[in-house]
């Protein structure tokens, strides 16, 4: 039983698991574009091209984007088309009409200003054409104003850019103005029965038309030409008109199934967007085997003649007027002739996204790096699965303002950048993503390389060596030996001469080696009597002084050690009181001389 729940709930799992899976498919395909690739790679193409103005560069061109556009699915005067507040009506009625019909670019007035009724009927406004541009103008009223309503003439009912001559381009003229009349609503006047009558005249027999009386057939003008007849009246042409033009552009399709100008010629851009158009006008389909040579198709061919920006070649090698030809394809790839577009226009879709989108970039903004001098710099992008694609050599990345793209790594969907010994501070990155329309995607982002800070290494620096300084050598003073004290000497008692009463002093000493008598002289102490003290300072005096003088001096050292040695060894002879030779003690001749030498010793002042 236990095994047999688990089954179910296991079931029950995967079932689930299958239904979300279906739903997340679903969801995705709901939200895919159902546009085809030749058609949002030519949005691709518009985007790139529009200026700041809201316009493409001429009204001409501009008219033309905006019937493109919105038989895609577009609608211009959303957000996706607005560039700096301005979008393509915008720019259509912030110019002159009638300088722009008169302009350099423009070979047909007429045609021009029914194409400007077109694309005003295109963006809902067509309340506009009658105060159109700047100074306004009724575009209407100059359109009619080519038309030549003169009875009993062979060309009344017919538009011509030519007042001169009525027949100038008057088939491929009064073609256009009939498209016009019928987007505005004008089908029911005089003016536009009179004007099919008179194309329906213009048809030779080959079935064709051609763009002016004398001229042979081409494919673009009898395309248009079907467009325009097949809107009259039920029975106001003769049946056969249009069977016959279907036949001419039928027996000169070409083997890739587009549709050349001229017969025999090569595949033109115009021509074959017209025949589509044309096919459909006649209730056809042009992808059906009616129109197929071999697999090719007039749709087939057509989208062939795209380039890699997402613009449209007139011709093979021919990429003159690349906005009105890539708006005429977009329309007839979209299914819509003029028969009932402009008058009734497409739902509107998703804007088509046209920048490349970043998926992912690193380093995040406000990165911050402690531990490295080191970042890497990778994003990876895509353009969406129906642009032009990314167009790596057009990718640019800068860092802190300076071009680093050359030793960057760039894919078409990703690219990486790796920096090397970045210092200290904030940084700052710039991506510049391009697809191959030239639409720009940039992303900026910030970071800062903040490295713990080591003190650096002092260089060594150059310490001159001290000048030797002259140190004399240590006075070695001699080590005085201890006061030794006097051993007490005997008293002599004197030997009596009896010469007479007379009492006779005892001579110190006496010459000749007779004994010495009389009274024996103390010896000196420091706490000694008065002359005693002043022999004694006046030596003590004289020692210390000379020692100080000459302390600087190793001979002055030497002759104080000498000095002290003699003083000693003669306090040593007086105290053992002596009697020297030529007279006197030891102890007398040094007082003596001690008291010859005090006024050399004895320091000022004293």
């Amino acid at each position: 039983m236990g095994r047999k729940i688990w089954l179910a709930h296991a079931l029950a799992v995967i079932v689930a698991a299958s239904f979300a899976a279906g739903a997340v498919a679903a969801k995705h395909k709901a939200a895919s574009d159902p546009r085809p690739k030749t058609v949002t790679r030519g949005l691709d193409y518009f985007h790139a091209r529009q200026k700041t103005d809201g316009g493409f560069g001429t009204m001409s061109a501009t008219a033309w984007v905006i019937l493109g556009a919105v038989a895609s699915g577009e609608r211009v005067g959303s957000t996706a088309w607005t560039v700096d507040g301005n979008n393509p009506f915008d720019y259509l009625q912030a110019h002159s009409h009638e300088a722009a019909a008169t302009g350099p670019d423009v070979d047909n007035a007429p045609v021009y200003y029914a194409r400007a009724i077109m694309s005003y009927v295109a963006v809902d406004r067509a309340e506009r054409v009658f105060v159109a541009g700047t100074p306004r103008i009724d575009l209407l009223a100059k359109l009619y104003g080519y038309q030549n309503l003169v009875d009993g003439s062979p060309t009344k009912g017919s538009f011509s850019p030519a007042t001169s001559s009525r027949t100038f381009q008057a088939v491929h003229t009064t073609a256009w103005a009939i498209l016009a009349m019928q987007a505005l609503g004008e089908n029911q006047k005089d003016r536009f029965a009179l004007a099919e009558q008179w194309l329906a005249t213009q048809q030779l027999a080959d079935g064709g038309f051609p763009a002016q009386a004398g001229d042979p057939s081409n494919c673009e003008d009898t395309a248009v030409a079907i467009q325009a007849l097949t809107l009259a009246a039920d029975g106001a042409l003769d049946p056969a008109i249009i069977p016959a033009a279907r036949q001419y552009l039928r027996a000169n399709q070409r083997a890739d199934g587009g549709f050349p100008y001229k017969p025999g010629a090569g595949t033109d851009a115009w021509a074959t967007a017209a025949a589509i158009q044309a096919v459909l006008a006649m209730g056809e389909k042009p992808d059906s085997a009616d129109w197929m040579v071999g697999a090719n198709t007039p749709k087939s061919a057509l989208g062939n003649l795209q380039l890699q920006n997402g613009a449209y070649q007139k011709k093979r090698g021919d990429a003159t007027s690349p906005l009105p030809t890539t708006g005429w394809a977009l329309t007839a790839l979209r299914d819509k002739p003029f028969t009932t577009f402009p008058r009734s226009r497409p739902p509107a879709l998703k804007a088509f996204v046209f920048r490349p989108k970043i998926e992912s970039v690193s380093p995040k903004d406000g990165t911050r790096y402690t531990n490295t001098h080191s970042v890497l710099i990778r994003a990876t992008y895509t353009d969406g699965a129906r642009g032009t694609g990314v167009n790596p050599k057009a990718c640019r990345v800068y860092v802190d303002d300076l071009n680093k793209t050359k030793p960057a790594d760039i894919g078409q969907h990703s690219l990486h950048l790796q920096l090397k010994n970045v210092p200290d501070g904030l940084h700052t990155y710039r991506l510049e993503i391009v697809d191959h329309a030239g639409n720009v995607k940039k992303v900026a982002r910030r970071f800062t390389i903040a490295t713990p800070t080591t003190p650096p290494t002092p260089a060594p620096t150059y310490v001159p060596a001290p000048n030797p300084t002259y140190t004399p050598p240590a006075t070695i003073y001699p080590t005085p030996k201890p006061t030794s004290t006097p051993t007490p000497y005997t008293t002599l008692t004197p030997t009596a001469y009896p010469s007479s009463d007379t009492t006779v002093t005892p001579t110190p000493y006496q010459s000749g080696g007779y004994p010495v008598s009389g009274v024996p002289v103390a010896s000196p102490s420091p706490s000694g009597g008065a002359g005693a003290g002043s022999g004694g300072d006046s030596g003590s005096a004289a020692g210390f002084l000379g020692g100080t003088l000459l302390a600087m001096l190793p001979i002055g050292a030497a002759i104080s050690y000498l000095a002290f040695r003699r003083r000693e060894q003669a306090l040593s002879a007086a105290g053992e009181g002596k009697v020297l030779s030529g007279g006197g003690s030891a102890w007398e001749r040094l007082k003596g001389a001690l008291g010859k030498s005090k006024d050399l010793v004895k320091p000022a002042g004293r």
